[in-house]
């Protein structure tokens, strides 16, 4: 046998067998319970919440912005922790909280994370007094594990405050509420942060403040400090850790002077923002469902094919992809019935534009597509996808950077369904 031959049949070979351990050591991990902590990052809003199965419910029985003011006590002998989401929403939710109390120990997870989270808490000699839960639903698959620490919580004396806008399954809801002090879930509102401050925050105009950075809504004279704060936010999400941003949420409370890092970020930050913005405004894929609703399909991936100056499609390796937040400058600048984001080969977001003529509702019922088993979880005009992959998407991914066939399939069912 010629020695090249010989060399591509051995690392053929190889390489089969380093996908097949890949795939035995997820099956292991996924067994034993042990995933690794999804990073930071801010479509990591999209982590799936519940069964797409089930029936969701908003906990909270009262009308939008009717919510009954609790007087929570403030005081420096009161032990407060906080539980938040890594994303925009969960960032103020957390920000709002700590400026309510300065003592707080803030600590930033996911969906997926949440239940480590409960479970090392649980098991801590150093329980806090209470413990406010913001911006992260539950996934029923997690559910026994939560509801073991939240009893062991309630217990021992932690009072427990939950707030959130996700979806939630009736079960979720069932199981938590009777050892939380308060749960509110209510997908009528669009942040977490809104149900926070309705519910639990005095008047304070900080806090308000901290509203109208969330909303987009900022005052003349406070859209510098809001250009600064926004960029490190996002700074923070696209490269930081999660004890990054737990840090980032207090000093964001207190409203604290940048260090020399911070300013760093935010000068970085202001440079890449330029070149994602150019990236906004180009022309995206365009697609239109069976109602007519024109949908743009914006391919985020490092690995991805772009046309070249004549046209071409060519591969293209992008160390560092615009985050997806970009998803706010392709709506002022398409503004689209709809658009998705392709993140990862397996995993996408779905966003209805600004006029929210599109909604996600018909697609939150698929559990598989063509055989293979899919997830999309969310809100009425914003979701995460999860595709499976089979092996021949896998491979064929190696050379080629166009969509996955899997990625392809669920246009054509975004096309149907609305």
């Amino acid at each position: 046998m010629p020695a090249h031959l010989f060399l591509y049949i051995s690392g053929a070979a190889f390489l089969l067998f380093l996908l097949a351990a890949l795939d035995l050591s997820r099956i292991i991990r996924k067994q034993s319970g042990r995933w690794e902590t999804i990073a930071a990052e801010p479509e990591t809003e999209f982590s799936p919440l519940m069964d797409t199965e089930t029936e969701s419910v908003s906990a909270g029985a009262v009308e939008k912005g009717r919510f009954e003011k609790l007087k929570l006590p403030r005081a420096p002998e009161i032990v407060d922790q906080i539980l938040t989401h890594t994303d925009w929403d969960g960032v103020i939710s957390g920000a709002l909280i700590k400026n309510f109390s300065p003592l707080a120990k803030v600590s930033a997870t996911s969906a997926v994370g949440l239940r480590r989270s409960l479970r090392d808490l649980a098991r801590s000699e150093d329980k806090p007094n209470r413990l406010f839960i913001t911006d992260i639903g539950v996934e029923n698959r997690f559910l026994p594990d939560i509801e073991s620490s939240m009893i062991d919580l309630s217990r021992a004396g932690v009072k427990i405050y939950w707030y959130d806008h996700h979806p939630w399954s009736l079960q979720s809801v069932d199981t938590l509420k009777t050892d939380c002090r308060d749960l509110i879930v209510d997908e009528r509102y669009r942040h977490a942060a809104e149900i926070v401050h309705e519910r639990i925050i005095p008047p304070d105009e900080y806090a308000r403040k901290l509203i109208r950075l969330l909303t987009n809504r900022l005052q003349p004279d406070e859209e510098e400090w809001g250009e600064s704060w926004g960029r490190l936010i996002s700074a923070n999400q696209v490269s930081g850790s999660q004890d990054d941003i737990g840090e980032l949420i207090g000093n964001l409370a207190a409203d604290r002077p940048f260090s020399m890092t911070d300013r760093f970020r935010v000068s970085r930050m202001e440079q890449e923002e330029k070149v994602y913005l150019q990236f906004a405004k180009r022309e995206h894929r365009q697609e239109r469902t069976l109602k007519g609703l024109r949908f743009l399909v914006v391919d985020l991936r490092s690995f991805r094919m772009e046309p070249d100056a004549r046209g071409r499609m060519r591969r293209r390796f992008i160390r560092q992809p615009p985050p997806a937040s970009i998803g706010h400058q392709i709506e002022e600048h398409h503004n689209p019935d709809a658009y998705i984001l392709v993140l990862k080969n397996d995993r996408l977001a779905i966003r209805s534009g600004r006029e929210k003529r599109f909604t996600i509702e018909p697609l939150q019922g698929l559990v598989s597509i063509k055989g293979k088993p899919c997830r999309v979880a969310g809100h009425a005009h914003a979701a995460g996808v999860y595709l499976t992959l089979g092996f021949k998407s896998k491979m064929r991914a190696i050379w080629d950077w166009s969509l996955p066939p899997e990625v392809e399939d669920f246009i054509e069912e975004v096309k149907a369904r609305s």
